[in-house]
C-alpha cells in the first residue's frame, strides 16, 4: 500500500486547498464540472449570478457535454432458451452467480451481447446536404448495434425475445451541466440537449431501420416472431421520430465539459498536459477533458487519458 495514497469512499469533496504538491482531480463527470464551480473556478458570469464569488474565469467549464443516445428495441421469438430465464428466475440467477464466482463458467461469462455492428449512414443520405458529418472520418462510424439473447432495457414482459441496443456514436448534439445555487451539496442543472442537431434524429432514425432489416432477414423467419411494444405502431418516419424521442436515453458516455484545448488558446478547460488553465498544480483526469467523443465506448479512451496522466505526473516529480 503507497504510503501517499488515501482512498476515501462515501466522501463528496467541496473545496481545494494550496498545498505545496499539485492536486489530481478524477472524479465522475458531473461530479467533475460540479466540484470546479463550487471552488470558484467556471463561467464567472455564470457564478456570479448565484452569489459566487470567482477566483479563475474558465468560461467553457460544464459547456461542449457530448453524450451517445440510446435506444432499445425488442422482438419476441420462437424459444425458451434465451437469457430471459436468467432475468426472470431469482433463484436460478443466483446458482449461475455463485457458478461465475467459483470457477468463472457459465452465463456471466458473457456481457450478453454476442454480436456489434459498426455502421455509416450512407454517404448520399439528404441530412449531408443541411449538415456535415459529424465523424472523425469516413472510416468512423455513426451508430452502432449490437445484438441481446433476451429481453433489455426496458422491460418486455414475460416471454423470449431478441433485443438490438442502438447507440448514436458521433453525435452532434451539445448539452451544459451547471450549478443549481451555491450550495456545494444541491445537484447540479444537467443539459444533455439530446438529439437537438438534425443529424443526430436522422442518424437514429437511420439506425432503427438498420435494425429493422436485419431482423427482417430470412435466417431468423422462424426464429423471430414480431415486434414488441410501441414500436410495432412507428410506421412513418413521423411517428418513428416520437417513439425515438420518447423512448431514448444515455449510454453513460458523457465526456467534454472540461475539454482540452492547445496551452495559448483562449477556449478550453485544460491544456495538453492535463493542467487547468489559470490555476497551477491541478489536473484534471477524466472523460470531461475528451473535446470530442469518441465514435465507441468510454472506458478504454478514459483509461489511456489515466494513463498518460501517470506518465506526466511521474515525469513532473522525477519518478521511475
Amino acid at each position: 500500500m503507497r504510503p501517499n495514497l488515501h482512498v476515501l469512499l462515501h466522501n463528496r469533496v467541496t473545496r481545494l486547498l494550496e498545498t505545496p504538491s499539485s492536486t489530481k482531480l478524477a472524479t465522475p463527470l458531473i461530479r467533475t464540472v460540479e466540484f470546479a464551480d463550487e471552488n470558484t473556478r467556471g463561467d464567472a458570469g455564470d457564478l456570479t449570478a448565484l452569489g459566487i464569488n470567482p477566483i479563475v474565469n474558465l468560461p467553457d467549464v460544464g459547456k461542449n457535454l457530448s453524450d451517445q443516445a440510446a435506444l432499445v428495441i425488442s422482438w419476441s421469438v420462437n424459444s425458451n432458451d434465451t437469457l430471459d430465464n436468467v432475468n426472470n428466475n431469482a433463484t436460478l440467477r443466483a446458482e449461475l452467480l455463485e457458478e461465475w464466482k467459483e470457477d468463472k463458467s457459465g452465463p456471466f461469462v458473457g456481457s450478453g451481447s454476442t454480436h456489434v455492428a459498426w455502421l455509416r449512414v450512407p454517404p448520399n443520405s439528404s441530412i449531408f446536404d443541411v449538415t456535415g458529418d459529424p465523424s472523425s472520418g469516413e472510416n468512423s462510424p455513426h451508430y452502432e448495434l449490437f445484438t441481446v439473447d433476451g429481453g433489455f432495457g426496458a422491460p418486455t414482459g414475460t416471454g423470449h425475445f431478441i433485443s438490438i441496443g442502438i447507440i448514436v456514436v458521433s453525435p452532434a448534439s451539445r448539452g451544459t451541466i451547471s450549478l443549481h445555487s451555491s450550495d456545494p451539496f444541491d445537484p447540479p442543472i444537467i443539459d444533455p440537449r439530446y438529439l437537438t442537431s438534425e443529424f443526430d434524429i436522422f442518424a437514429m432514425r437511420e439506425a432503427v431501420q438498420s435494425a429493422r432489416r436485419f431482423i427482417a432477414a430470412p435466417a431468423w423467419n422462424d426464429y423471430v416472431i414480431g415486434p414488441v411494444g410501441a414500436i410495432a405502431n412507428a410506421t412513418t418516419d413521423e411517428l418513428l421520430d416520437i417513439f425515438i424521442r420518447q423512448n431514448a436515453g444515455s449510454p453513460a458516455h458523457p465526456v467534454g465539459t472540461a475539454a482540452m484545448s492547445a496551452k495559448n488558446a483562449t477556449f478550453g478547460v485544460v491544456d495538453p498536459d492535463l493542467q487547468a488553465k489559470g490555476i497551477m498544480g491541478l489536473r484534471i483526469v477524466d472523460a470531461s477533458v475528451m473535446p470530442f467523443i469518441t465514435a465507441g465506448h468510454t472506458q478504454a479512451p478514459v483509461y489511456i487519458i489515466a494513463e498518460r496522466a501517470a506518465d506526466l505526473i511521474k515525469e513532473k516529480w522525477n519518478l521511475q
